[in-house]
């Protein structure tokens, strides 16, 4: 882990994406907005922005690369998973920034500081909200049906799988960053995202679960905004027949960008699951690789790194990981 200081020239937040909506079916209601006052008549209806996402932009006093590097979460989740472990160690924002990235942590469409839509009226179905229980072995911090319950600090490490390198005596530190999540928004935040990549690009993006689908999917669509994309554990990856050595979205028709593929530990007959989203991220891969596109497999423990969870990103061993992907990105754009 590299221990240098972090010396920034500016931090700045913005809005990017979405438009205006014309919204209607919202009751007429009184409400008292002021203790003690009249009630007074609210309505909702009229126009509002929809499809917006939020984006922090850490810009660097002096970048060691030309290049931002990106960084999207997962589901359920926001921008905060890449600022703090669980057990409050630092994050991978905390490691790019030391190592004089600009770096650009956003909040998709209907998470966070992004806002979240209306529903009926904006959105048909209401969201989806997780619990700690739901999370526990689709996380793989454990195995199914070991959620350690109300004493969390004392048998979460007992019930968690062995040599977890997640915090998971700090699971409800972690349950505090959950936010609402809708789950037929793709086409929202993908727009979103293409308006920040126009924005910003070319960059380097770096994806977590949903967030590594998302950016495999903007790296097909506008390769020539994207160095070099790394998918985190992404739970799919676009059709293998839609891996062409060019991208027939992108008028520039170039090359996509290289790809680097992470993978963590349990995913063996403890989560078939995943079994089946590795393994179609893997063709994946192999029809990037067929078609002349760079892109490098890394599964952590065939490299002899043991006891990472879904969530590598926060792992007691995160800084290691992300000084071993800051060396692959380094190799991969200026190859």
């Amino acid at each position: 882990m590299t221990q240098e200081n972090i010396s920034l020239k500016a931090i700045r937040g913005f809005h990017i994406g979405g438009a205006r909506q014309r919204v209607t079916g919202f009751p007429e209601t009184a409400v008292v907005r002021v203790p003690g006052d009249k009630p007074r008549s609210l309505s909702m209806n009229g126009d509002h922005m929809v499809g917006q996402m939020y984006v922090t932009h850490y810009q660097q006093a002096a970048p060691r690369s030309k290049l931002p590097v990106l960084l999207w979460h997962g589901g359920g989740l926001s921008g905060a998973s890449w600022e703090d472990r669980p057990d409050g160690g630092p994050g991978w924002l905390d490691y790019f920034l030391r190592a004089h990235y600009d770096v650009l942590v956003s909040d998709a469409f209907e998470r966070g500081r992004s806002g979240w839509p209306a529903y009926p009226q904006v959105l048909p179905d209401a969201p989806e909200h997780r619990s700690l229980d739901s999370i526990w072995h689709h996380f793989r911090f454990g195995p199914e049906g070991g959620y350690p319950g109300n004493d969390i600090e004392k048998l979460a490490v007992a019930h968690a799988h062995e040599g977890q390198q997640f915090p998971v005596e700090h699971l409800e530190q972690f349950g505090r960053q959950f936010v609402p999540r809708w789950v037929a928004t793709q086409q929202q935040a993908l727009a979103a995202y293409e308006a920040l990549l126009r924005r910003v690009g070319p960059c380097v993006v770096i994806g977590h679960s949903q967030g590594a689908a998302y950016a495999l999917e903007c790296a097909r669509r506008f390769p020539e905004l994207i160095e070099a994309v790394v998918a985190v554990e992404p739970p799919n990856a676009p059709n293998a027949t839609n891996a062409p050595a060019t991208s027939p979205d992108s008028s520039a028709a170039r090359a996509l960008p290289p790809h680097l593929f992470i993978w963590g530990d349990f995913i063996d007959e403890r989560a078939p699951n995943w079994q089946e989203y590795r393994a179609q991220v893997e063709r994946y891969h192999l029809a990037l690789h067929e078609a002349g596109t760079r892109s490098e497999f890394l599964d952590l423990p065939r490299i002899g790194i043991h006891g990472n969870s879904h969530l590598l990103i926060m792992d007691r061993n995160n800084q290691d990981i992300a000084k071993l992907v800051e060396q692959r990105l380094q190799a991969m754009v200026n190859n």
